[in-house]
């Protein structure tokens, strides 16, 4: 098995449960310095990047499934850097494991695909938004891209999850915790829109299904839940002693416009963008249906469960103190 980003949050988690579970796993990460204990653990460690398509050029041989995580995930916030990794990379290490004949490319994409819908369902059929921010464009086209490689014989499926959070999410769980913290707003217009968190495990979960079952050719929306803002980020609250603050849309609004402005200097990326305020205040439900008739995917974990362990591993980190 091979996994791209596997020093990352997400790939990071798959490549341990894989082996862990007896699998030979090949780790294709950009800084090998960072991949100790996977090497440590039995993995093989190969380093090659997405941005640079030969430093993949045989990757793939002698492999069986392809676990493709590795993304561009907003730094250096620039077009050139969104295309290069996540469409350019993504049709290459495609392109690889269809020269490889590997049994089933398993891409991670995002439900950003869909962009702020709000209101109706979403399913895996509905009509994915260009327009909305880099990320989310770069991840329509790059399962254009491997849909284009996928039609010369590439057994592939696409998976869109929501909020991944657990141990080691910054985006989804420490940067809430600080922000809660710290008395930073965390949510908008009271938090009644809708969140789609997914815990990490339940998300590997899936993504090892997508490998082994006939689903060559399909696209997954991976939730575990469509839950209210102030509900989800209640349970961190819980976690710090402290309620998540709220500010206004308009207000939202004016923050995004400064952060917009700095990410253009900084080239990092803004924490609020005015086009995705629509994901803060959206109440469109996410359909995992199609997971769970031909995957047999449900959440393994309970939230009450996997907030439990994010709580633990939080304290065991120093994210948090035992008397929280």
């Amino acid at each position: 098995m091979l996994v791209t980003g596997a020093t990352g949050f997400i790939g990071g988690h798959l490549a341990e449960r894989l082996v862990s579970t007896g699998s030979r796993v090949r780790a294709v990460v950009r800084r090998p310095e960072r991949a100790a204990g996977l090497r440590d653990a039995g993995a093989e460690v190969i380093a090659a990047d997405l941005s640079d398509p030969e430093t993949l050029r045989g990757s793939c041989e002698g492999i069986e499934f392809v676990f493709h995580c590795g993304a561009w995930l907003g730094t250096p916030y620039t077009w050139d850097a969104a295309y290069t990794t996540n469409v350019t990379g993504t049709r290459a290490m495609a392109l690889e494991a269809l020269r490889a004949a590997v049994a089933r490319f398993v891409h991670l994409s995002s439900i950003a695909v869909y962009g702020p819908l709000r209101s109706g369902v979403v399913t895996e059929q509905s009509p994915l938004w260009k327009g909305v921010d880099l990320y989310g464009d770069s991840k329509i086209m790059a399962e254009d891209a491997l849909r284009e490689v996928a039609a010369g014989g590439l057994p592939a499926v696409i998976t869109r999850p929501g909020m991944v959070y657990g141990p080691r999410s910054r985006g989804w769980t420490i940067r809430l915790i600080q922000w809660i913290n710290q008395r930073r707003p965390a949510m908008v217009a009271g938090g009644h829109g809708y969140a789609r968190p997914i815990f990490i495990q339940n998300l590997v979960d899936a993504l090892i299904l997508c490998a082994v079952k006939p689903v060559a050719g399909e696209a997954f929306t991976l939730i575990d839940a469509n839950m209210r803002w102030r509900d989800y980020l209640e349970r961190y609250g819980r976690m710090v002693g402290k309620n998540a603050r709220s500010v206004s849309y308009l207000t939202s609004w004016l923050i995004a416009v400064t952060d917009e402005t700095r990410a253009r200097f900084t080239r990092r990326p803004p924490r609020v963008r005015r086009t995705a305020l629509g994901y803060a205040v959206s109440r469109a439900t996410f359909s995992t249906e199609q997971a769970r008739r031909l995957l047999g995917w449900t959440p393994r974990y309970t939230m009450d469960q996997a907030m439990g362990i994010t709580q633990r591993w939080l304290i065991e980190h120093g994210h948090l103190t035992p008397s929280r």
